[in-house]
């Protein structure tokens, strides 16, 4: 009798100590699949936010690329809006959440650097410019060099193995390697910045002045640069001189600058173009 009750408490013993066991891998399932759970839906976060993010991404670019494309198939429209060497929204394609800028300049304001070996006026005009902006001139002497591959430069950066980075950024803004060159200085006085006309000799700080405000609301015409008339801009450069440096028409070259935001992205690109004919391209 009291061997079977001790063989029953055996058994009960037993059966207590599989449920704990079993307990113990119930738990440490439960808990496997929580993290499971957590690392699933995890990785699901980042994987939508990165959809997310190269989406907004990819909008930004290509609405970055419309700002350019925007210019060249409106530019007369923009540039009435919009005014040289300023950043301004484009409300063709700006709407809700996006915004596209763009900033545009006339390469004709600005001095031909690919014409330094073949036009002495230009060399002069550059040597100019240099010593107005503290830039030793042995660099001149050094871009002049016959050996130098000034002449056929694509873009303007190659001037970075002429000079620093701080010279550089002192003068990239008046010059341009985006005209077809010519035997003579010709720079539009309606969108050439102050720098350039005052590396043309030929004009003082306080006429020059005098010229930007007047250009902003009246644009000067042919008329004011051949003849003696009225016009304050006769008296200041002289008909001759006016002729041989100056001209009030653009060569149709511009450089664009465009970016666009969306979400937290921003895109930029910059181009260089002739009517609707793009001669450089760079996204940055």
């Amino acid at each position: 009798m009291m061997g079977d009750v001790r063989k029953t408490m055996i058994r009960l013993s037993m059966l207590r100590n599989d449920r704990g066991v079993a307990l113990l891998i119930v738990l440490l399932v439960t808990a496997l699949l929580i993290a499971l759970i957590f690392e699933f839906s995890y990785a699901t976060r980042i994987s939508l936010n990165s959809a997310v993010n190269y989406r907004n991404s990819q909008r930004a670019y290509f609405l970055a690329r419309s700002g350019i494309f925007a210019f060249m198939n409106y530019g007369k429209s923009i540039r009435e809006i919009i005014p040289q060497g300023e950043w301004g929204v484009v409300p063709l394609i700006s709407d809700g959440d996006t915004e596209v800028r763009v900033k545009w300049e006339d390469e004709s304001g600005k001095i031909r650097i690919n014409d330094i070996r073949n036009n002495t006026e230009t060399l002069t005009v550059v040597r100019t410019l240099f010593e107005n902006k503290g830039i030793d001139s042995t660099v001149v002497d050094r871009i002049y060099d016959p050996q130098s591959n000034i002449g056929s430069l694509v873009l303007l950066s190659g001037l970075h193995q002429y000079m620093s980075d701080e010279d550089y950024n002192k003068i990239y803004e008046s010059l341009t390697v985006a005209l077809v060159s010519q035997n003579r200085v010709t720079i539009n006085i309606n969108t050439a910045s102050a720098d350039v006309l005052r590396s043309l000799g030929i004009i003082n700080d306080l006429d020059i002045k005098s010229i930007i405000t007047e250009r902003q609301a009246t644009p000067y015409v042919d008329a004011d640069l051949a003849s003696t008339g009225t016009r304050k801009l006769s008296s200041i450069i002289g008909t001759t001189q006016a002729r041989g440096l100056l001209t009030t028409r653009s060569m149709e070259y511009y450089r664009i600058f465009a970016y666009a935001t969306v979400g937290d992205y921003t895109k930029q690109i910059e181009a260089i173009v002739k009517g609707k004919d793009i001669s450089y391209w760079r996204a940055l």
